[in-house]
């Protein structure tokens, strides 16, 4: 058992892992991490908050960002989330499975929106941790 919740407690949501995107208007690696409040009272759960990185290797593009995630009818999440600096980088992350395993074993399809264009592709070793009041 892990550390008990208190009622104040908001969901947490995390993403993590490196994905390649080949399919757009360019392809290359794509790496995330980033850390949302879905659901509760805690201090960032009425904006739904998302805060993280993102890098893309092929434009030498390394990132705060930061955004909002969405519950999914089915369970899974959505995050958007962009660059502070307008035109740098955008994202739009989902991942696959309701009930995601543990370690990198869950897919995380993603479009990254940068200078160079749009690129869509997944990761399917991402690390999908869902902790919280919904645990």
């Amino acid at each position: 058992n892990g550390p008990s919740v208190s009622a104040d407690a908001a969901e947490q949501v995390v993403f993590s892992g490196v994905g390649f995107a080949s399919e757009g208007d360019w392809q290359g690696p794509v790496g995330f991490w980033i850390w949302c409040s879905a659901e509760g009272n805690g201090p960032y759960a009425a904006d739904n908050e998302c805060n993280g990185s993102m890098y893309v290797y092929s434009q030498h593009i390394t990132v705060h960002v930061d955004g909002s995630i969405t519950e999914n009818p089915d369970g899974t999440y959505t995050m958007t989330v962009a660059s502070r600096k307008p035109g740098v980088l955008e994202a739009v992350l989902s991942n696959h499975e309701a009930e995601p395993s543990h370690g990198p074993t869950n897919t995380v399809v993603f479009d990254v929106t940068t200078a160079a264009g749009t690129a869509h592709g997944a990761s399917d070793s991402a690390v999908v941790n869902v902790t919280g009041p919904g645990d």
